[in-house]
């Protein structure tokens, strides 16, 4: 039988630890939570918020979604679908089957762009809304103290002052698998994904790797864990992956440094550029800024007409 409860690890904004006890909600949970859904599509419809099935028009009357977007919906959903048969079917290159994996990621991630801005506003449509509150009650429910058993959260102004905790966070997508079934392993299902840590193109985490195991993008330079790029200064150091004799660089593998600007800024510039070298002179000797010469000539300038009145 499946454990209806599930002990949540995580942190608040100041990286404290916190746990929280999930349950299934039960019959009387959907139906509190169905009263939060049927105030806030009333709400949603008296301050004018459309319908779902309307949102397809309001689209377009508003130029969110036309006929040229909805091309490319069509395009994409086409690719995605034939790059996928030609990773599953196999037959192929590996190093073209690797681009087409690669081919795969961007467009799947153009998908979900040309998505985004559709889907932020069905979550605006009066249902959208709905549907965030009654999800927004189930989780208030759900998230228990786990020595009292009791609420978290004692009502939704409570839950909503604290929603953006990373624990409340976790915990609401720890529930949301619970409730509707989603895989936790979403991604590393997507055939792309599957492709590439089978032939150890990626780690577990889905982070592009080498040959010897260290992290590097998609073009194989290697960065670390912020997505920095980074190199070694020895090749035993890179064999033992020795973080100490670890530096910066840049796309093209030239060493750099942070430095403040004058804006106050921090900027990676080149380690042959971090400072400046003085301009010299025909004689080869170092001249001084250019801006300071005629501060000079200025201030000569107004001595000897300041000497020229007095003797006028």
């Amino acid at each position: 039988m499946e454990n209806k409860e599930r002990l949540i690890e995580g942190v608040d904004l100041d990286g404290n630890k916190v746990e929280v006890l999930l349950r299934q909600p039960t019959a009387k949970d959907y139906r509190d939570s169905q009263i939060e859904y049927n105030k806030a599509f009333t709400a949603a419809l008296k301050s004018k918020a459309p319908l779902r099935q309307k949102l397809v028009s309001y689209m377009r009357d508003n130029e969110v979604w036309d006929d040229e977007k909805q091309e490319q919906h069509d395009l994409l959903v086409a690719e995605i679908s034939s790059y996928e048969d030609k990773l599953k079917g196999g037959g192929i290159k590996l190093s073209e089957a690797k681009e087409i994996a690669l081919l795969l990621r961007e467009k799947r991630e153009d998908f979900r762009e040309l998505l985004s801005e559709k889907n932020a506003l069905d979550q605006n449509s009066a249902e959208g809304q709905a549907d965030n509150a009654r999800f927004s009650e189930l989780i208030r429910l759900c998230m228990l103290d786990p020595k009292s058993k009791k609420p978290c959260f004692m009502d939704q102004k409570a839950y909503d002052s604290q929603a953006e905790q990373p624990w409340v966070v976790k915990a609401a997508s720890e529930l949301a698998g619970m409730i509707y079934g989603l895989d936790p392993d979403y991604d590393k299902n997507l055939e792309e994904n599957k492709f590439l840590k089978e032939f150890n193109f990626v780690n577990e985490e889905l982070d592009f790797i080498n040959e010897e195991g260290h992290t590097v993008d998609s073009e194989g330079r290697l960065i670390n864990e912020e997505g920095r790029y980074i190199a070694y200064r020895t090749e035993k150091a890179k064999e033992e992956k020795d973080e100490s004799k670890v530096y910066f660089v840049n796309r093209d593998g030239e060493e750099v440094i942070c430095k403040t600007n004058e804006k106050g800024d921090e900027e990676w510039v080149k380690i042959s550029l971090a400072e400046r070298k003085p301009f010299l002179d025909d004689s080869g000797k170092p001249i001084g800024k250019a801006s300071e010469k005629p501060a000079k000539a200025a201030k000569k300038t107004k001595r000897s007409t300041k000497k020229t009145e007095e003797t006028a």
